[in-house]
């Protein structure tokens, strides 16, 4: 994925995150463009399976989302969104395995 793809996705995952904490609607849609933003980062892969390195990634992106996002918001508002965002990136996904189960 390009820096251009990752840069929209960026600029979506913050515009929903705004639009959330001013209004309080758009909670599934923020939540859904974080996480594609932070799948496209791929911070949810790490050597062994390292679940405190992804966390610490996953918490990274959100706090670059949350950088992104602070020029339009009022504390209380960034306050709200930045508890969120954590919350979000808190929620790893399982891991998915591929190949031969026995």
């Amino acid at each position: 994925m390009g820096e251009k793809d990752l840069s929209a996705l960026k600029e979506s995952a913050v515009s929903a995150s705004v639009h959330w904490a001013k209004s309080g609607f758009g909670w599934f849609t923020m939540r859904d463009r974080v996480n594609d933003y932070i799948e496209a980062l791929g911070v949810n892969t790490a050597i062994d399976d390292d679940q405190e390195a992804i966390l610490h990634g996953r918490r990274a992106a959100a706090l670059a989302i949350n950088i992104g996002a602070i020029h339009a918001l009022t504390k209380q508002e960034e306050l709200k969104l930045n508890e969120a965002l954590i919350g979000i990136a808190q929620q790893i996904p399982r891991a998915q395995h591929r190949g031969f189960h026995r």
